[in-house]
């Protein structure tokens, strides 16, 4: 009997030993569960806290946005906005939504290019966020081709285009051979005559499309004049060409000698030729006026201005790292070539399967060429490129890349005539090729008119030019800046 009892003793101890256990495991669970819990609803609060302070951020970086506007006189670049290279805060600190935000940036662009980071900070009790993202002066290179008259525009065979076409006027491809436009075609009127629409537009058209205009503040004539003035190389009506060679230029000019010989009173021009540096990231500007007294001329009377003054200024040559802008108050002719080195190096760089490549987008020349008239381009006159800078065909490419010609030509850099650009000169095509790398603006002409001088003509944008822009070249006015497509980050300081 007492050991019945004891054995019941026992097992009594026994479970109330297991209850206090598992009762010690229930509570330390519990209590892992609630500190589990605290830790995801601390984690909930900050995610929420850093939800709102994005929110914040991206709201302030917006509303400062509008203050990298350029206005023509006013604030043609961001100096005064960005005095230091450093980051720059871009007025007080905002308050959005309770929460403290201040904008700041800091320039990677100069004067010519004008380009920043912008970021907002915003401010939270334990933490902060940042938006940032890089933006660049709006800029007129969403064409590689413009026509801006309401002519109708005659498109001729084996004509390929990379990049984007606009023209105020009617599009007729006259029912041609050859023809591929792989960017957007967006025309005001119709768009005609087309044997193929699938094959001869790779992205469709757009008829009746809204108006596109270049304004004439965007010419920008007075501000590229003074940058020219800062670099020394501003030039005026008695300069008769320039050729680019690497990153130098060859001018020739009439210099007006003036003076006496016993008695007898003699003046005379003289044809002269200089070789200066290219101005990088500036302008080599032509002024069509008399130049002044003392310039480009000698004599006993250095008072008399030389007063040679040609309607015209030739351009050619080949450009080697530097980035420049050759702008002109007359006429231009393009009388050779205008070639980027890098490629002539590497004219593969120039396939359209190749053009969004590291290789196409990496080198730096960069030209852009305004003449405030017209740009005349004397292509009977230019010489093939040399055997090594053609391109050639290559059949195993994804797709395959032929029908090239065996004597090819090159007009590298965005070319805009306020009035027209156009074919200069009558010629006749024989196994002739045309590259173009950049793009032409046509201010009042419809067409280049170069169907008739190439067999096959390649008007190729350059995708640079989605980032930066030749120096001075054809701003924006009155609108805010773009950001850079693929900049955008946010991180906390």
């Amino acid at each position: 009997m007492k050991t019945l009892i004891k054995n019941h003793s026992n097992r009594r101890g026994m479970t109330l030993g297991v209850v206090i256990a598992f009762a010690a495991l229930i509570a330390v669970a519990g209590g892992a569960l609630l500190s589990i819990s605290a830790i995801n609803r601390m984690q909930m609060v900050k995610r929420s806290n850093g939800v709102r302070l994005l929110i914040a951020a991206e709201a302030g970086i917006e509303t400062v946005r509008g203050r990298f506007t350029l206005v023509a006189g006013v604030q043609d670049d961001w100096s005064a906005l960005l005095p230091s290279s450093d980051w720059n805060n871009i007025d007080g600190p905002l308050t959005i939504n309770g929460i403290k935000v201040q904008c700041q940036a800091k320039p990677t662009g100069d004067s010519s290019t004008p380009k920043a980071k912008i970021r907002a900070i915003a401010y939270g009790v334990d933490q902060t966020r940042v938006v940032e993202y890089t933006i660049q002066a709006a800029n007129f290179a969403d064409y590689a081709l413009y026509f801006g008259a309401p002519n109708t525009v005659g498109i001729g065979d084996n004509f390929k285009m990379v990049g984007n076409f606009y023209s105020k006027g009617h599009i007729n491809l006259e029912n041609g051979s050859g023809i591929e436009f792989f960017g957007d075609v967006d025309s005001m009127g119709k768009v005609m005559n087309y044997p193929n629409a699938a094959y001869n537009f790779k992205k469709g058209f757009t008829e009746y499309a809204p108006e596109v205009n270049i304004p004439p503040a965007a010419y920008g004539m007075d501000v590229m004049r003074a940058a020219a003035a800062s670099s020394g190389t501003l030039f005026y009506a008695n300069t008769l060409s320039i050729e680019l060679q690497g990153d130098k230029f060859v001018r020739t000019y009439q210099y007006r000698y003036k003076g006496t010989s016993n008695n007898y009173k003699w003046k005379e021009y003289q044809t002269l030729t200089e070789t200066l540096d290219i101005p990088d990231n500036s302008v080599i500007y032509i002024d069509d006026d008399d130049a002044p007294a003392g310039v480009d001329s000698w004599g006993t009377s250095n008072g008399s201005s030389n007063n040679a003054n040609n309607g015209s200024l030739d351009l050619w040559g080949v450009l080697d790292y530097a980035r420049v802008t050759v702008a002109c108050e007359h006429d231009i002719n393009i009388t050779d070539n205008v070639s980027y080195q890098t490629l002539l190096d590497h004219p593969d760089y120039r396939r359209f399967t190749q053009k969004k490549k590291a290789g196409a987008l990496g080198y730096r020349e960069m030209l852009g060429v305004l003449a405030d008239g017209d740009i005349n381009f004397m292509t009977p006159d230019w010489s093939p490129l040399p055997w090594y800078s053609r391109v050639e065909d290559n059949a195993s490419l994804d797709p395959p890349d032929t029908g090239h010609q065996y004597y090819q030509y090159s007009l590298d850099g965005v070319y805009m005539g306020t009035d027209k650009a156009r074919r200069g000169k009558n010629g006749s095509s024989w196994y002739k090729e045309l590259w173009v790398c950049g793009g032409i603006i046509n201010g009042q002409y419809p067409t280049t008119e170069l169907a008739g001088v190439f067999d096959r003509r390649n008007y190729d944008t350059d995708y640079r030019l989605k980032s930066t822009t030749p120096p001075y070249f054809l701003k924006a006015y009155g609108e805010s800046a773009n950001m850079v497509v693929g900049t955008w980050r946010t991180y906390e300081l």
